[in-house]
């Protein structure tokens, strides 16, 4: 031994050799793992079509290792499935004058839905002007999104088919304009003076 202390590096080196096997065995990872792998819970999703509920379930699918400490879900996010409940955040630029049917567009731009073609009837809501209030929304979901782009009188109709989406009058907004129209007339009577 006395001969190593002559040579430090030396010395050192031998003794750092079998100190760095230890550690990279250490690295290695074991072939055979007894327990099994945890099976993800199958995720129900409700999606909103017109009035309706329909559920998807997705096909529970085992958890995979990736990499060596961590696992990973194989099964889709909420917002894979139902694509409308997608978060985004729009925010149009100041200086544009769009419409209500360019800021529609805009929402949908990268969610694989499309607007239906232009009819009469939602060309009203198509025509108008974006309120300054709209210019910038979220984050928030493209289903919120679009009922808030529209306003309270339009109802979004979902075609997930074709992925399109249309906008038609709320009924309970046509029964409620009826009504106010009624109420108008029937209280409009000349003012004659006096009191």
């Amino acid at each position: 031994m006395s001969h190593l202390l002559n040579r430090p590096l030396k010395a050192t080196s031998l003794l750092a050799l079998p100190l760095v096997a230890v550690m990279l065995t250490g690295c290695m990872s074991s072939q055979g793992s007894t327990e099994p792998e945890p099976v993800t819970k199958s995720a129900r999703i409700a999606l909103p079509l017109s009035g309706a509920t329909a559920v998807v379930d997705a096909v529970p699918s085992p958890a995979i290792r990736y990499g060596r400490y961590t696992l990973a879900n194989t099964s889709p996010r909420a917002e894979q499935v139902d694509l409308l409940s997608q978060v985004i955040d729009i925010q149009i630029p100041d200086g544009l004058a769009p419409t209500v049917r360019d800021a529609l567009a805009y929402a949908l731009r990268h969610s694989g839905y499309l607007l239906c073609p232009t009819n009469d009837g939602v060309q009203s809501l198509y025509m108008h002007p974006l309120p300054a209030s709209h210019y910038r929304l979220g984050p928030i979901s493209l289903r919120n999104a679009l009922v808030t782009l529209a306003g309270v009188a339009w109802q979004p109709v979902i075609d997930e088919k074709t992925r399109t989406i249309c906008f038609e009058t709320r009924s309970s907004y046509e029964l409620t304009r009826s009504a106010s129209s009624l109420d108008l007339t029937t209280d409009r009577q000349p003012h004659t003076g006096g009191e």
